[in-house]
């Protein structure tokens, strides 16, 4: 049976730091596959006005100017790096985009949509004649738009909703939806629903003892899935002391295909703040975190051989 060592994270959210640090992780970690398992990309544009040849601009609610091109140059990197895209434009096109959210909402897609198919274009040459798998699936708050720039087939791969085989040994499904969310993201779906599309992935799976489980959600009340519970308002509560109080919030669903199908491996993520390692059973489940507003990339290394798994790391870099 084959040998792989795989390197997954997770929930970059538009970080280009991370991107570029997943891309590289490859050649330094020795990996035959490269995983991103979802939500990859950003959250918010961040307009950059100029003034009389000053640029401005807040971030993270801090004033940031910029005095000539380079120093341009090196704002906007510092937004993408940071997770957000930058847009220059000037302050009456910024009050026309203020006054109409359906022109935000494209000004998003565009950016976000543009954003993906350079990181794509950076993938594809890096990774071209290394031998190295590159796997690239949508999460829950990843929209519908990028489907179609991140390829089928070729150096880097969408996954999602698929059976891939990595070699004549392992097969992979693939699945970046999850169970409902208070933000009602745009994969956010009902147990039922969820439950569906597992099982039409699963029904197809030709050896599960040497398959691997690549969703985006976390397998419910598994260690993977902590996060603050949160009231009507989407505060979170508040345990006597003042530490926030945290509760089980993955699938059901996938727990329970992990359990009746036990995998080898178990790749998830979604929830930032619930970095850790379990085992259901024989599988092996992890959730690498996230930190990618930092810049820091957040994931985990796995060896492979044939039906075990020889070792495994978390890492962070």
């Amino acid at each position: 049976m084959a040998n792989l060592r795989i390197f997954f994270t997770t929930d970059i959210h538009g970080s280009e730091r991370c991107f570029l640090k997943f891309v590289n992780a490859g050649r330094f970690y020795k990996a035959n596959v490269l995983i991103l398992g979802g939500d990859m990309t950003g959250k918010l544009i961040i307009p950059i006005v100029e003034r009389n040849g000053t640029y401005l601009c807040e971030l993270m609610n801090s004033q940031m100017t910029a005095g000539s091109k380079q120093e341009l140059r090196n704002l906007e990197k510092r937004i993408r790096d940071s997770g957000y895209y930058p847009y220059l434009t000037t302050r009456g096109e910024l009050d026309e985009l203020r006054a109409a959210p359906e022109k935000q909402d494209r000004l998003f897609s565009q950016l976000m949509c543009e954003s993906v198919k350079n990181w794509t274009t950076i993938a594809e040459e890096r990774i071209r004649g290394t031998g190295i798998q590159c796997l690239i699936s949508p999460g829950n708050d990843d929209r519908f738009d990028i489907d179609h720039i991140i390829p089928r087939s070729g150096y880097v791969r969408n996954p999602d909703g698929e059976i891939l085989q990595l070699d004549g040994d392992h097969e992979i499904i693939s699945l970046g939806y999850s169970n409902m969310t208070p933000w009602k993201c745009p994969r956010d779906i009902s147990e039922d629903e969820l439950a569906a599309k597992i099982e039409t992935l699963t029904a197809r799976i030709r050896d599960s003892q040497t398959c691997i489980f690549n969703m985006h959600c976390p397998p419910y009340n598994s260690g993977l899935d902590m996060a603050p519970q949160l009231d009507q308002r989407l505060t979170p509560v508040l345990a006597p002391g003042g530490a926030p109080v945290m509760i089980p919030v993955g699938s059901p669903s996938v727990r329970a295909a992990i359990d009746k199908y036990q995998p080898l491996l178990g790749l998830h993520g979604h929830i930032h703040e619930s970095r850790a390692t379990t085992k259901l059973g024989r599988t092996l489940c992890v959730n690498p975190g996230s930190e990618y507003s930092e810049g820091v990339l957040r994931g985990a290394l796995v060896d492979i051989n044939g039906n075990k798994i020889d070792d495994f790391l978390l890492t962070a870099g």
